[in-house]
Order: structure tokens, then C-alpha cells, then sequence
């Protein structure tokens, strides 16, 4: 006798109570982290005292990620409001923001290491290695962006293929006749 989970008439449940809480949470952070970063250009941008020529220089480097970053807030409030509604597609940004986050972080980590070693060696008793600060900042964004692809990965894997019960049983039906 097949257990509920398989029956044909049994209603699929959404992973949405297991894992949304977790995609919320996560959104909620790189929201967070979006919304820092371009609170933080416009600080150097407009409102510090450094030079006219600086501030220019910023805002003309800085301003095609703030327009990235809030591009990716604004398909994290669709995110969010996809996750609480149910939806699976919900999950895509946290697998893109995960994944660019580890990869930059890697990428970063290699480029920080090999500047420490070449100037590392030309002093004579320092320690070398990158600042701790840096070190660290990496080592977090690279966790945070895998628990992201991983909380994604599963949630995603868990979600029924078909979101309607009738589609099921359409897709059934179908195959039934081939």
C-alpha cells in the first residue's frame, strides 16, 4: 500500500513552511548587505569631505553597481513575496547571489594571498598573509553564499515539480494515453 506522500490523490504540500522561513532570512541578509553598499556609495559619493575629483571618480565607478544592487533589491522584495506566496522560482536569486559570492570571494582570496606573499617576503620579520579584517570578510561571504546555495539547492529539490494537484493528474492522464 503506497504511503500518502506517493498516493495519486494525496494534495502536495509545499516545502514553503520548512524552508521559507530560511529563503526569507536570506533574503532579508543580502537585502541587508544591498542596501548597506549602496547606502555606503552614496556616503562616499556625495557626502564626504574628500576631493572634488574623488567624489567624481566614484560616482562615475560606482554608480553602474549601485543601479546592480538595486536592480537585485528589487528582485529580492519579488523573491520574498514569491517564497511567502509559495512559489518555487522564489529560490533563483539566493542560488545567483550564493554562487557569484563565493566565486568573487575565492577569486578575491587568491588575488589578497598572492599580493601578501610578494610583499611578505621583502619584509623582514613581518607576518605575512592578509589583514585579519580581510581575511575574515572573505571567509564570511564565502559561507554566507554557500548556505545560500544550499538552503536553495534543497528547498528547490524538495519542491514538487508541478505546483497543482490537477496538473498532476492532467500529466497523468497524459501519459496514460501515450
Amino acid at each position: 500500500m503506497p504511503s500518502a506522500s506517493v498516493a495519486p490523490d494525496a494534495p502536495l504540500e509545499r516545502p514553503a513552511p520548512r524552508w521559507g522561513t530560511a529563503g526569507l532570512v536570506l533574503l532579508g541578509v543580502w537585502s541587508a548587505l544591498l542596501a548597506a553598499a549602496v547606502a555606503l556609495w552614496v556616503f562616499a559619493a556625495f557626502l564626504s569631505g574628500s576631493a572634488g575629483a574623488d567624489r567624481g571618480l566614484v560616482r562615475l565607478v560606482g554608480a553602474p553597481f549601485v543601479l546592480v544592487a538595486l536592480g537585485l533589491l528589487w528582485w529580492a522584495s519579488r523573491s520574498a513575496r514569491a517564497l511567502r506566496q509559495g512559489r518555487r522560482e522564489g529560490w533563483t536569486l539566493l542560488l545567483l547571489l550564493g554562487g557569484v559570492a563565493v566565486v568573487q570571494a575565492v577569486l578575491t582570496a587568491q588575488a589578497v594571498l598572492a599580493s601578501s606573499r610578494t610583499s611578505g617576503n621583502s619584509g623582514a620579520g613581518g607576518a605575512s598573509g592578509p589583514p585579519p579584517e580581510i581575511a575574515a570578510g572573505l571567509l564570511a561571504a564565502i559561507v554566507l553564499g554557500l548556505v545560500s546555495v544550499t538552503v536553495a539547492l534543497l528547498a528547490r529539490r524538495s519542491w514538487p515539480t508541478t505546483a497543482d494537484p490537477a496538473d498532476d493528474q492532467a500529466a497523468a492522464a497524459s501519459d496514460d494515453q501515450r
